[in-house]
């Protein structure tokens, strides 16, 4: 299953966003690649209800981030423009 890493919390622990319901799995950092970061995508094996393996998958979350910058980018544009006729 593919999720999200959508926090690190004190250092420690993980907090993996995993399946379109985005079920939360706090996941201790010491278990993850080290180049895991918040937003990340990964690909996540869940073994009896909990993850057994988390693989980081670079070029999703490249793209995912081009995205992300994308619709900011378009955010700001139109914040931009609206505040040029108000």
């Amino acid at each position: 299953m593919k999720g999200v890493v959508d926090r690190i919390v004190d250092g420690k622990w993980a907090v993996i966003l995993v399946g379109e319901d985005e079920a939360e799995y706090n996941v201790p950092l010491e278990e993850l690649p080290e180049e895991i970061k918040e937003g990340n995508v990964v690909q996540v094996k869940i073994v009896n209800g909990s993850v057994a393996e988390v693989l980081l998958l670079e070029g999703q979350t490249a793209a995912k981030q081009s995205e992300i910058n994308d619709k900011m980018s378009l955010l700001q544009a139109r914040k931009r423009s609206n505040f040029k006729r108000g």
